[in-house]
């Protein structure tokens, strides 16, 4: 007998696919770093620090019209590095130094054994002619025996 068990405790998981490299980042409270009213900060399991822009026709609230009128000089001191250098369009995402997948990608670049396959293209072509003639052969070889 087939059983057939249901999960009842369901609950859907919004994500975004963050720009710059940051990966699909689940929209929760422990990956949202900041958020204003023209873009969301976020991160994501691997520690990279990305920015999510509102949509171009996005209406914004008048929060920030007030925050200008009791801090009305905050655009001068707005801080230039970490999550304010995000939130104040000069960096897009900000990425650990000691990433591990970084790591990865500079090593692979950088061993000789993993060479592009643009300096292997005439071999390649060759194995491929090579295929489809033996393929025509064997093509050939069945039409002859079904005669």
């Amino acid at each position: 007998m087939l059983k057939v068990h249901y999960l009842k405790n369901l609950v859907p998981t919004f994500v975004v696919d963050a720009p710059g490299g940051g990966g699909k980042i689940s929209l929760q409270p422990n990956y949202i770093v900041s958020q204003s009213s023209k873009k969301t900060v976020l991160r994501n399991f691997e520690g990279v620090i990305t920015s999510y822009p509102e949509p171009e026709n996005y209406k914004e609230d008048t929060a920030e019209d007030y925050f200008s009128l009791v801090y009305p000089d905050y655009l001068n001191k707005a801080a230039k590095v970490g999550i304010a250098s995000i939130m104040n369009d000069q960096v897009q995402s900000l990425i650990p130094s000691d990433l591990e997948r970084m790591k990865k990608r500079e090593q692979y670049q950088t061993d000789p054994a993993h060479s592009s396959l643009k300096n292997k293209r005439e071999k390649r072509d060759e194995l491929k002619e090579k295929k489809f003639q033996s393929q025509i052969q064997k093509m050939d070889g069945s039409v002859k025996k079904d005669e």
